[in-house]
């Protein structure tokens, strides 16, 4: 169970509907994402880390002025709450598995499939397959890059910085939970 600070309190609105992420790192960290739209269309993020007891480790939310769609917003929040971790947690020397966070969803049956009842197995082999099916993606994205004749130095950080997650998250996946 949660126990929502006052920045929460500060950003909830139920009359607002949106999307969240919710995810509980191996470490037993939670961390809760949610972007909505407000009445004049601007959309809104809100990023939640939490301890293992539901305490509030931190707790922001942002205005996106940009009009990102909520799969987007998901996706920034993601990226910030990894910083946000970045900074709370001890230092980890890079050859280890670093603690990262799942893949954001935005295809209702994948989203349908991960709020049905399942075991802990079921639920382990959709996690790996989503950590597989990322990790496939990034190292595409990385490769086509390579073969560019020009690429911009952000965009190849931010690629690099993908495929190291992706590696990470099946790392930590195998040695979370026993192998198949």
């Amino acid at each position: 169970m949660r126990h929502r600070g006052t920045q929460y309190w500060l950003w909830s609105n139920r009359q607002l509907h949106g999307r969240n992420h919710e995810e509980v790192l191996p470490d037993g960290t939670q961390i809760d994402i949610q972007a909505r739209f407000n009445r004049e269309q601007m959309t809104q993020v809100f990023i939640g880390v939490y301890a293992v007891d539901g305490a509030p480790l931190a707790e922001e939310f942002y205005d996106r002025e940009s009009h990102p769609t909520l799969v987007k917003a998901l996706e920034w929040g993601c990226a910030r709450a990894q910083a946000i971790l970045n900074t709370m947690t001890a230092f980890r020397a890079p050859h280890r598995i670093q603690l990262t966070l799942g893949v954001v969803l935005d295809d209702p049956c994948a989203l349908a499939l991960r709020h049905m009842e399942m075991s802990d197995e079921e639920a382990l082999r959709l996690k790996r397959q989503d950590a597989w099916d990322e990790y496939l993606k990034a190292k595409q994205a990385v490769l086509e890059m390579m073969r560019a004749d020009k690429v911009d130095s952000e965009i190849w950080e931010r690629q690099k910085r993908r495929l190291r997650d992706a590696i990470d998250r099946r790392a930590a996946l195998r040695h979370t939970w026993p192998c198949d």
